[in-house]
């Protein structure tokens, strides 16, 4: 079963690569500090890893015309925003819906039964999404931990999120 689609954005003519290279550099510069504070912050949700610390994962939103591709690599570790060709570079994909790729990192949407419901799908080194699995639920990341908010920020972050229509909510199951 292929998650809905949001649609509006497939319907949209394709932007030219260089649109979304140039838009895309403060949010990567964003995403990229974010994953390494937290490997800062908490060096053992990487560390669960393994192997895979230095696997490509690419985060494909069904509903987006772009993927985020993640390169833990510890304290180089790397998140980009990519299109067309460059999304085929990979250890493993996992795709799905823009809401339930947010509900699994932070830990309000589980994993095992998105992937045996059909909500998320694998491709590429299964055990390598098994191994981001087992980390981020040790993890238990919230929204201001995926955004990389400073730590005084996080709570009140976590409580706006919480109360948005899409329903991720930190500690929820």
């Amino acid at each position: 079963m292929r998650p809905k689609s949001l649609g509006s954005f497939r319907a949209l003519p394709a932007p030219p690569r260089w649109f979304f290279k140039t838009a895309a550099l403060p949010l990567n510069a964003l995403l990229t500090a974010s994953l390494r504070r937290v490997v800062r912050e908490r060096p053992d949700v990487f560390q669960k890893l393994g192997r895979f610390q230095n696997a490509v994962f690419l985060i494909a939103p069904m509903d987006m015309p772009f993927a985020f591709r993640l390169k833990p690599l510890a304290r180089q570790g790397i998140v980009e925003i990519v299109t067309g060709q460059e999304d085929k570079a990979y250890s493993v994909r996992i795709s799905g819906n823009l809401k339930t790729l947010l509900g699994l990192f932070d830990g309000t949407i589980d994993a095992d039964s998105s992937f045996f419901g059909g909500d998320i799908r694998l491709e590429g080194a299964t055990d390598a999404a098994l191994a981001m699995r087992n980390a981020l639920e040790a993890a238990e990341l919230g929204p201001g931990d995926i955004l990389g908010l400073p730590a005084r920020l996080k709570p009140a972050f976590n409580r706006l999120v919480a109360g948005l229509p899409f329903g991720m909510r930190h500690g929820a199951v």
